[in-house]
């Protein structure tokens, strides 16, 4: 197979794939039956209800994941003009979103490159739009990678080398294109950076699968025990009142609050009339079992139980680090995937910018995971300090930025000049009572 026809057959494949893992996080599920019975007599069903706790799973983890800014190790120099790089290219934007569609669907794509103005541009590519494969040889070592795109009714589709940007069109859309032999090339660009400009962020080397993976059947299964119980609810919450009568009294009775039934009695020989209710559906049991399929999401996915369902009172910090310490090593897992691919992002930004970095040295920032108090926080940083931290050290192990430590160093020495020009008017105020005194007793 050529490249083309790889690409092709790659970005074909997950596209059923990613669009149903991106479906479960927005909250459009299909309804899942046990049999095929049940699904042919209830296929008429005209209302879809939904309880989505594969999207909380999702947000409560990227809600923990937050880039502050890409730095060059010491390079106080090369570090302002990689944040430049980082604001001006529009990346700040988009990490979000790419760190989204890492736990949605197990990757996301950056693509960095100068625009048609010249302008450095680094943006978020869904999914279903791009692909990289790698060396055998070298697992970590990109071989080429691809990206296609629907365009004047058509689709295009560029393949990226070191070396070398092929591009290539087709006249259909990419669901109408049967096979690879539909798109022609049309033209080829160098590639003077000598590095494919495709970032693949994934959270496996091993398989490419999103959080969500192991919990849909669990929210399969919540939406189904949801649905019985709209249904049981509309047929069954409520009393239904039966009448047996031979005078055919039911058309003209009204339930009505003061109204009063007129009912004959019987004849003694058939049936008596007779009035009485059904009792109604129990919907407990449906709710319980939705909390214990919810708790079970929670295990499965390490969010913390909180996040999923009610819980009676109000956690101690100290009680609130334990329960989310699980979730804590699930956002640093994640950090740590994707951490190696945001160094070779940043240091392609420079190499863009005419400057070459090596990508070790590029540290991305990230804000602290862990929810805790200021008080707390406060704590922690003075213990560290009365331990021989240096104060600098301890804030940035909070998650300070640079920036932040700058500033923090500048109004300290600013509040010392301020204390030193006190000290020293001070001491010359005093110094001038001496002298007077002295006159005084000259």
């Amino acid at each position: 197979m050529t490249d083309l026809e790889r690409a092709f057959a790659a970005l074909t494949e997950k596209q059923r794939r990613v669009s149903t893992s991106f479906a479960y996080y927005d909250g459009e599920h299909g309804l899942v039956y046990s049999t095929r019975r049940l699904r042919e007599v209830w296929r008429d069903l005209d209302a879809k209800f939904v309880q989505n706790w594969c999207a909380v799973v999702i947000d409560a983890l990227i809600d923990r994941i937050t880039l502050t800014s890409l730095a060059v190790g010491d390079d106080d120099a090369l570090t302002a003009e990689l944040a430049g790089l980082y604001q001006s290219s529009g990346l700040i934007h988009d990490v979000r979103d790419a760190h989204l569609a890492v736990s949605v669907t197990g990757e996301g794509f950056v693509i960095a490159w100068p625009g048609d103005d010249g302008q450095i541009e680094a943006y978020y590519n869904d999914p279903r739009l791009c692909h990289v494969a790698y060396d055998q040889d070298n697992p970590r070592r990109k071989a080429w990678a691809a990206k296609w795109w629907q365009s004047d009714g058509g689709t295009r589709l560029n393949l990226y080398y070191p070396d070398r940007i092929e591009h290539y069109v087709s006249q259909r859309k990419a669901s109408d294109t049967a096979s690879a032999s539909g798109f022609t090339l049309d033209t080829v660009d160098a590639n003077p950076y000598g590095e494919i400009p495709v970032f693949h962020f994934r959270l496996s080397r091993r398989r490419i699968i999103g959080e969500l993976a192991t919990i849909r059947p669990l929210q399969d299964a919540i939406n189904k025990l949801l649905a019985d119980t709209m249904i049981a609810a509309e047929f069954g919450a409520f009393r239904q009142r039966y009448i047996i009568s031979q005078a055919g009294v039911q058309g003209a009775l009204k339930n009505a609050p003061n109204e009063i039934w007129d009912l004959p009695a019987g004849d003694g020989t058939g049936q008596g009339t007779q009035v009485g209710e059904f009792g109604q559906t129990d919907l407990t049991g449906y709710q319980g079992m939705m909390d214990k399929l919810a708790q079970s999401i929670a295990i499965i996915s390490r969010t913390p139980r909180h996040y999923l369902m009610a819980q009676g009172g109000d956690p101690s910090g100290e009680a609130l680090l334990t329960m989310e310490s699980p979730l804590t090593k699930r956002a640093n897992q994640f950090i740590t995937a994707v951490y190696p691919t945001w160094q070779e992002l940043g240091a392609f930004l420079l190499r863009l910018a005419g400057r070459t970095v090596s990508a070790v040295m590029i540290v991305p920032q990230f804000e602290r995971i862990e929810a805790i108090s200021p008080m707390a926080q406060a704590a922690i940083r003075k213990t560290a300090v009365e331990a021989g931290v240096p104060l600098v050290t301890a804030v940035r192990d909070e998650g300070w930025t640079q920036a932040e430590i700058d500033q923090m160093l500048a109004d300290k020495q600013a509040e010392q000049a301020v204390a030193t020009a006190g000290l020293g008017q001070a001491l010359l105020a005093q110094q001038r009572q001496f002298d007077q005194g002295q006159g005084g007793q000259q």
